[in-house]
């Protein structure tokens, strides 16, 4: 208790704001060659991190308390004395400020006893918590790490704090979640944070693009969905194109990419686009993927193409025009047969709607009410089609795109059930937690995770989910094909 004790006195004498701040070389325990000596240097010249007595207890682990006050200063947010509302917190207590400024923002919340437990240790997880709000990180790497349950509190957090660059895991499959946070860990935590010059190399999706090879199957769909949800394009359309275009793959046996006939380049098979840098289409996939589906979109909000029905990014059967002009505007691409006004089954949109989520959504194109009169074009030669109609309506249902919900939807599920892994191959290791799930209402709580299988062909995504059932709260795993 008493070696506690000293600790926390100590903990609190190098956060309290009456010591002035200093620079890393200045602390005797922090040399030029310890491994988060620039991190702690950036913060100390800030004003952020402080010390005692010439040393900085790099190893020493970081409180609640200590975490608000460095948070706060980074964030410069009001740290002076004030009355906190947790009973646990006096106003004069050193953190009492800064305590209730991250509250009072969201970042750090109390307990349901009405405490702070300001002497409590940080852990990695908690770590994620506090730094996804402090910052408002959004954007994320789809979780790999197998001891961070669906079900713990740090699930959603995580992945954000990779994607930003902050910290990584120990191994690909584990971040220590419970593992407490020392002072150097939390200062380099904060350091790559508030300073993108420090911050960790982040590939996306793990993806490393100087590797020149076909990455696997459940890479290419993190890769695609993750830029199509970036740019508010349904990863099910931006997925069938790449089907169609390219079969999944860029680069052939020699580190070479596929080029076809007409000079498409490698994934999304771009040809005559003088807007990118055409090495990078070839051997830089990511790239590839970023400037296919920006011409998507940007066919979206073309005027010069018809829109059908209020033109809803979020519903596959709007995107029919962007997605032959993705293709070309030619006569080979109109929805109907010039000489019997039969549909074109073998129009690229046509083609390319067949493939969304490999058969387990049908888009309803069929209900767009248009005929051969709404387009003129010579079938002899290779000028554009005309489009007679500006703008289209349906008969039917739409298909909203499953990809593009964000954490805290709530929807509805028609799968096989809830599963505890994101995966419904035999030997995966999923197994179904519960099987009656038409009158249940899920809640997403994270982004889309990918088939633990690394080779599976399933193109769709998965979404970490919970509900309630009985009183009980349940977590796991649906696949987004299923969610109406």
């Amino acid at each position: 208790m008493k070696k506690l004790i000293a600790f926390i006195a100590a903990a609190t004498l190098f956060v309290t704001g009456s010591i002035g701040s200093a620079k890393a070389e200045s602390f005797t325990d922090v040399t030029a060659s310890y491994k988060f000596y620039e991190h702690i240097n950036y913060l100390a010249s800030q004003g952020i991190v402080r010390g005692k007595d010439g040393r900085f207890d790099p190893e020493n682990v970081v409180t609640r308390a200590e975490a608000a006050v460095m948070i706060a200063r980074a964030l410069k947010l009001p740290t002076g004395n004030k009355a906190t509302i947790f009973s646990d917190v006096n106003s004069s207590s050193f953190a009492s400020g800064a305590i209730q400024s991250a509250t009072d923002e969201g970042i750090i919340k109390g307990y349901t006893d009405g405490k702070f437990k300001p002497n409590e240790i940080v852990t990695r997880g908690e770590m994620a918590i506090f730094l996804t709000r402090a910052f408002k990180l959004t954007e994320e790497e789809p979780m790999t790490f197998t001891d961070v349950p669906v079900s713990s509190a740090g699930y959603a957090y995580i992945p954000k704090i990779i994607a930003a660059g902050i910290t990584q895991g120990y191994s690909k499959t584990s971040f220590g979640p419970e593992n407490p946070v020392t002072r150097a860990h939390f200062a380099a935590f904060l350091a790559h944070a508030t300073n993108e010059n420090l911050r960790l190399t982040v590939h996306a999706c793990g993806y490393n693009p100087a590797s020149k090879v076909n990455p696997d199957r459940q890479t290419l769909n993190c890769l695609v969905t993750k830029e199509a949800r970036k740019a508010n394009v349904p990863p099910e359309i931006a997925k069938a194109i790449v089907e169609v275009e390219s079969g999944w793959t860029h680069f052939l046996s020699n580190g070479e990419p596929l080029i076809s006939h007409d000079n498409g380049i490698g994934l999304m098979q771009l040809t005559n686009r003088t807007e990118f840098d055409t090495e990078r289409l070839k051997y830089d996939i990511a790239y590839n993927i970023e400037a296919g589906i920006k011409v998507l979109s940007d066919n979206f909000k073309r005027t010069d193409l018809p829109i059908i029905g209020t033109n809803d990014r979020n519903v596959l059967e709007h995107w029919y025009f962007a997605v032959m002009a993705y293709n070309g505007t030619k006569p080979k691409n109109s929805p109907f047969k010039q000489a019997t006004g039969e549909r074109n089954p073998t129009a690229y949109q046509e083609q390319v709607y067949s493939k969304i989520s490999n058969g387990f959504v049908t888009p309803n194109i069929k209900s767009i009410n248009m005929s051969i009169k709404d387009f003129t074009y010579d079938g002899t030669t290779t000028n554009n089609i005309e489009f007679n109609t500006k703008a289209f309506t349906m008969t039917g249902n739409s298909t909203i795109s499953a990809e593009l919900l964000k954490e805290d939807s709530v929807v509805k599920y028609t799968g096989k059930g809830l599963r505890s892994k994101p995966s419904s191959e035999a030997g995966s290791g999923s197994e179904l937690i519960l099987t009656e799930v038409n009158n249940l209402t899920f809640t997403i709580i994270g982004g889309p995770v990918y088939d633990t299988n690394p080779k599976s062909p399933n193109n769709y995504i998965w979404y970490p989910v919970k509900t309630t059932t009985n009183g009980k709260v349940k977590t796991g795993f649906i696949a987004a094909p299923y969610i109406r």
